[in-house]
This record gives structure tokens, sequence and C-alpha cells, in this order.
């Protein structure tokens, strides 16, 4: 493919590939890192769940005591008796980290930028991930995970929001669904690690893992420039041209001329209802309770709520339990397999996404999804295992294919500009609420109806095809707000 000329500020030049350019693919690696962060840590207690809490002994190497390996030499315990309830408060705590975490992200993205608090983050999921590692109490777990929810629910907000931002309008829809893609990577390394670590030895080396991603997030991310629309935002014009050049294919002269356009763009997109000039956007209160929100808003909770209502963490969260139930032998092995197809669907959906658009993307995964809930619900109460399984990967790939990566991606399109940190943080603090409440009440509730309990996914998923089917706008090539939500 034929290279293209680029001239520089300074008027030098160089050379590039006129279609995408290598800073725009590392600043999407760079904030998808967060996204597998919170991938890493939301499914990092599946696996271990029997060994951790004591319910199971695995040694790896009869040969060689606990206390003479390292965790054991260094004071660790080898498990930390936790009951069904206990473990689920661990598991679930999480989410209410989370909520935090994202309740304050988008106020912090508008006020100190994108690049430091997603920094910030990183550094905080280091110190709670080594503090989960050398925990020895039920206490120490909760605060750990109260932790790491926190820093990755301030990183989920930003990686959709700063990729929209770098994103050309005919690649956001393939590089916005990289978010989900990296989450989905960050389980399936859970599972892969999962596969020599969970066991009654080496079962903390998984919590410890998350210390190493988040390292990696901290380090790579001075490598990348801060986000062009909030340089802009916050005044700084040329820091945002450069910004913005490296980023795109053409010239810089070329780049100043969409910086205008965003500009120009910006204020015929200003809410006429609104008066304030800020360049930070709404608070999250003012979103909440303001009545010019209410369209965008409303959507935004729907979606974000309905994706984790339709039941994916019971998957996420408990699969190796529930599997297990009628695979003991086969259950880790089982979910390992799962979080690869849970890559390659959403894959495949990053290409299809910008050419089928959101909506009928949507509408497909939560038909498909509601039928698999009601056969994985007559596959765990027929013990049924052929039935279960095959159900279970088709519900996944379902997800995969549209109510995984559409939700966090559809936010900044349905929001204008100048709103879309504080609507990325609404969303997510409704998707982290929706998350503990399965998170918390599956396992009491499977526990009470067995396999009865996907049956009240399989409702709440038919319900939410009729919402997207009469409510949800389609956005693909929408680049305007009024464009967006001309007929609703």
């Amino acid at each position: 493919m034929a290279e293209t000329e680029r001239l520089m500020p300074n008027g030098g030049s160089r050379r590039t590939n006129p279609l995408i350019t290598g800073h725009l693919i590392l600043g999407t690696i760079v904030a998808c890192l967060g996204s597998i962060q919170y991938g890493y840590h939301i499914a990092e207690l599946n696996a271990p769940q029997e060994f951790l809490s004591c319910s199971r002994f695995n040694a790896p190497d009869e040969n060689i005591s606990y206390d003479d390996t390292w965790v054991g030499q260094h004071g660790l315990k080898q498990c930390i008796a936790l009951t069904d309830s206990q473990y689920g408060a661990v598991t679930s705590i999480f989410s209410i980290g989370g909520l935090f975490g994202s309740y304050y992200a988008g106020n912090w993205a508008n006020r100190y930028g994108r690049k430091y608090v997603s920094m910030g983050a990183s550094a905080m999921c280091m110190v709670s991930s080594l503090l989960l590692f050398f925990s020895n109490s039920y206490l120490q777990l909760l605060f750990g995970r109260f932790l790491v929810g926190m820093s990755c629910g301030t990183a989920i907000v930003i990686t959709p929001l700063f990729i929209n931002e770098i994103a050309p309008v005919e690649w956001r829809g393939a590089m916005g669904s990289m978010n989900q893609v990296s989450i989905n990577l960050g389980i399936l390394l859970t599972q892969t690690l999962a596969l020599k670590y969970a066991d009654s030895y080496n079962w903390r080396w998984l919590l410890f893992a998350g210390s190493v991603i988040a390292v990696s997030n901290l380090l790579v991310w001075l490598k990348v420039d801060e986000s062009p629309r909030w340089l802009l935002n916050h005044g700084f014009v040329s820091e945002a041209e450069i910004a913005l050049f490296k980023l795109r294919p053409g010239t810089y002269q070329q780049a100043k001329q969409e910086i205008q356009d965003w500009q120009r763009s910006h204020a015929h997109n200003r809410d006429p209802e609104s008066s304030e000039e800020t360049h930070s956007g709404p608070t999250l209160w003012k979103y909440v309770t303001d009545p010019s929100y209410k369209k965008p808003r409303t959507v935004i909770f729907a979606i974000l709520s309905c994706q984790q209502f339709c039941g994916i963490n019971s998957i996420i969260f408990y699969g190796v339990k529930v599997i297990g139930k009628i695979l003991p032998n086969y259950s880790i092995q089982v979910n390992f397999a799962i979080s690869i197809l849970n890559v390659v669907v959403t894959l495949a959906a990053s290409a299809i996404i910008d050419h089928v658009g959101r909506r009928p993307l949507l509408l497909a995964s939560t038909t498909v999804m509601t039928a698999m809930s009601l056969l994985i619900s007559a596959g765990l109460t027929l013990g049924v295992s052929f039935l279960l399984v095959a159900a279970t990967f088709v519900y996944i790939a379902a997800f995969a294919i549209g109510l995984g990566p559409i939700p966090f991606l559809i936010i900044g399109e349905l929001s204008y500009p100048q709103d879309a940190a504080t609507a990325q943080s609404f969303g997510t603090v409704c998707n982290w609420l929706a998350t503990f409440i399965v998170g918390y009440l599956f396992p009491i509730g499977h526990g009470l109806m067995g396999g009865y309990v996907f049956m009240i996914f399989a409702a709440i998923a038919a319900l939410f095809a009729t919402y997207v089917y009469k409510r949800v706008p389609e956005t693909k090539g929408k680049t305007t707000y009024s464009e967006v939500w001309t007929g609703y």
C-alpha cells in the first residue's frame, strides 16, 4: 500500500500508512489495558473459590508441604475459611468499589484529564492486588476487593471515553468494541492462569498477577498523549492539534482542520436548554436530575443495567461452581473454553458492528440469550450436561456479539460531546449496581431455586429485546446528537 508524506508543524515530514497510525493503535491498546484489568479482576475469584475458602484441598505436588512454599514460609494461610455468603460478599463488593470509582471517574477525567486519572487507577490497582495477595482474613479480602473495584470502576469509564475521543468516525464502532474484547481478554487471562494456579498451594498467585498487569498499564501510559478532545475543551488548542496529528494519517493542516470542525460542531450541538459555558460538562447529579438529559439518560440506564440483569455474570462470577454441579471434573476447563469463545466472538463483532449497526446486533443478541437462558435452566434442572454446556456456549456467543460490546460504546454516541464523560460515569454506575445485585443475589437464588433462576434472566432478556426494538435509536454513522435522536 502506498505511503503518504506528512508535514510536521515545524516544517519536517515523515511517512506513514494512509489509513491508520501506529499512535492510534498504541493509544487504543494502552486504554484497553484498563479494561483487561477490569476483566481480570471481575473473574479472578471464579476458579479458585473452593481452594481459597477451604472447601477443597488439592496439592499440585504432594512431595512438598505447603509450609515449604514461598507463601507458606511468609506466613500466608493456605486458605481462608469462608461461608458461601461471605464468598459472595467478597466477590460482589468489587462492584461496590467499582460503583464509587465510576461515580467520581467522569468528574476526575474532566478535571485532570483521561491520561492521569487512568495512571492513578493503575497505581491503585497495583496496591490493592498486592493487598489481596497478602490477605489472611475475610475483612482483608473485602477491603482489597473494594479497592481493586474502585480502580477498575475508574478504568472502565476512561477506556471507552478515551477511545471514542481518539477514533475517527468510520473506525469508532470497531475500535470502541475493543473495550469489550479487552474485558474478555482479561477474563481469558484469569482462566488461563487458573489452569496452572487454581489449587491449594498457588491460588494466591492468581491475585498477584493483577498487580503485574497494573504496573504494565501504568508504565505504557507514559508513551501516550492526552485525549485531543480533552485538550481542546480545556483551551489547549495547539496541544490538541499536535495530539490529533499523531493519531491521524493526513497532514498537520488536516489535523488542524479537524480540530476546527470539532469546535464548530461543539458550538452547534451545545445543549440549547443549558446556559452554562463550562468545558467540564454537567455534574453527575445534574445529569441525573435535569430533565434536559432524560432521553439519553433513560436509554443508557436501560442498556447498561440490562446488560447485567440478563445474567452474564452468573457465568463469569460463578460458572465453575454452576457447571461443576454436573461436570465437577471439567468445570475449570469448560470455563476456559467459554472465555476463548467470548474473545473470538467479540472480535468478530468488532468487524461487523459498523456495517450491521448497533440496534440489530442488540436485538439478535438479547433474543438468542432469552432462548439459551431457558435451555441452561433445563440443562441444570434435568441434569443434562451436554444441553447445559451447549446452551452456555451459545449464550456467551450471543452476549459477545451484541450485548457485550455495544452498551459501553453507545453511551458517547447517544450524548452531546460535552456530556460524554458524565454520561459514561452514569452508565457505568448503573452497570456496577446491576453487577452487584446479580453477583450477590445469584448464589442465594441458585441455592433456593436451582436451575430455575435462569428463567428470571430469560424473562428480563425478552423484555429488554422489546425495549430495544421500541426505544433505542441507531447510532451507526451518525455524528451529531440531533441526527441520533430524530424520530425518538
